[in-house]
């Protein structure tokens, strides 16, 4: 008797799990909810094109699959917890309501399309550029991102707009904030408002200088908000270079004496503003630059366009791609996902990979400072018996180096190539499941 009822209590339990798993399969399989749920448990309405009051709950409540879609082949999107890019840990949407994370599948140690949902809820994506895009800011040094570097700034009728070489490095001058990790290098957060540059301007009577604005900076009653950004982020130019096209070639840190350029002694400059419903970067006043330059500087004029592929350029006019967005509600106040990149990092390997690259950054920057102390010792010695010829090459010689900091040694470690065995797409999209 009590087999039969504990064989009916488990055969129930089962007809009830399938039933949960059928329902719970209407999401796609990458973690999206589909159109019918989207239908059933979601609002959707359409941004106001003059709601310029973000968020970091934007994050989570407004579709960003056209930057997904769009940035991904040009570099890596990573989940990563709001805090460690500046934001705030917890939103309304990431907190549960009632039993909404209970279900048959914990009962039953089964993971379906909704548990995975609740875990990945309050993680964010960020988008970390290809190295092809990264430039020499100092002469030697190897290339990297810089935002607002690789460019020309353009005098328009919204301001100084900053027009870069490519389409994807376009959308990122125009929309979102930047995060300077110490280990990851520059980190983009996506945003829903346009501007012609989202910068913060400081300059004095020689030299001016501008920063990404990072995130949870945002535009309070038509105001901006005073960031707090490090010095490093200044990209510092002379005022007679401003106008030059791949302005990072003027990119500037010293004085003429070799002392360093202090922020501090320039003077804050009004940049984002709202004037008539519509957002102006200000910055220089163009009356100097046209004194400096010698010559009218033609106003640009910018218009905005839907389409991406209507983007183009004359000129005296410019049409900037400009996205209309969406955002999502839902109805029974549960954790949902809007959409996510169809392939990126998850927040483990991420970890990994950024705690991997600091240990080898210390590494290679002690190994430098050996390196620099022998050549101290034996500068003017001769080192004709102890370090010519064969002797020198087993100790000091590229070879030596390939073995410990060469291109091979960090293909193993950091390159591109351990990128795509370790965490290409084939492994994102597992490390999604």
């Amino acid at each position: 008797m009590k087999t039969k009822l504990i064989l009916r209590t488990m055969g129930l339990l089962i007809m009830m799990a399938s039933l949960f798993l059928f329902t719970s399969c209407s999401k796609k399989a990458d973690g999206n909810l589909s159109n019918e749920q989207q239908d059933k448990n979601l609002e959707a309405s359409a941004v106001d094109e003059k709601d310029f009051t973000e968020s970091d709950e934007d994050l989570m409540t407004v579709d960003y699959k056209e930057f997904y879609d769009q940035l991904s082949p040009h570099g890596e999107w990573v989940q990563v917890k709001p805090e460690e890019i500046g934001l705030q840990p917890k939103t309304a949407l990431s907190k549960s309501s009632g039993n909404s994370s209970f279900s048959i599948s914990n009962l039953l140690g089964i993971k379906d399309a909704y548990a995975v949902t609740e875990v990945n809820v309050e993680m964010v994506y960020v988008w970390k550029p290809s190295a092809d895009l990264g430039v020499s800011m100092v002469a030697g040094e190897t290339p990297v991102y810089v935002p607002y570097a690789n460019g020309q700034w353009v005098n328009t009728d919204a301001g100084w707009y900053f027009k870069a070489p490519t389409p994807a490095e376009e959308t990122v001058s125009h929309y979102g904030r930047w995060v300077n990790s110490p280990t990851a290098g520059w980190l983009w957060v996506p945003g829903r408002v346009w501007a012609p540059a989202w910068v913060d301007w400081k300059q004095n009577d020689t030299y001016v200088s501008w920063a990404p604005l990072p995130p949870s900076v945002y535009l309070v009653n038509n105001t901006m908000s005073v960031p707090v950004i490090e010095d490093n982020n200044y990209v510092i130019v002379e005022r007679k270079y401003f106008l030059e096209p791949n302005v990072y070639r003027y990119n500037n840190i010293y004085y003429d004496d070799g002392n360093r350029i202090l922020l501090s002694d320039m003077t804050g400059t009004d940049g984002i503003v709202v004037v008539n419903n519509t957002i102006i970067n200000r910055g220089p006043d163009v009356n100097i630059i046209q004194t400096i330059y010698g010559r009218n500087i033609e106003l640009v004029k910018i218009q905005q366009v839907r389409n991406f592929n209507d983007v183009r350029y004359s000129n005296g006019e410019y049409y900037v791609y400009k996205h209309g967005f969406k955002r999502y509600k839902n109805k029974e106040n549960k954790r949902f996902t809007i959409n996510e990149p169809k392939s990126f990092k998850n927040y483990g390997e991420w970890k990994v990979r950024k705690s991997e690259e600091k240990e080898f950054k210390k590494e290679e920057k002690e190994f430098k400072k050996k390196e620099k102390e022998i050549r101290k010792e034996n500068k003017g010695k001769d080192n004709g018996s102890k370090y010519n010829g064969k002797d020198k090459n087993k100790k000091h010689d590229g070879n030596d180096n390939g073995k410990k900091y060469n291109g091979n040694d960090n293909g193993k470690k950091n390159n591109g190539n351990d990128n795509g065995d370790k965490h290409n797409n084939k492994d994102n999209r597992k490390g999604k499941k």
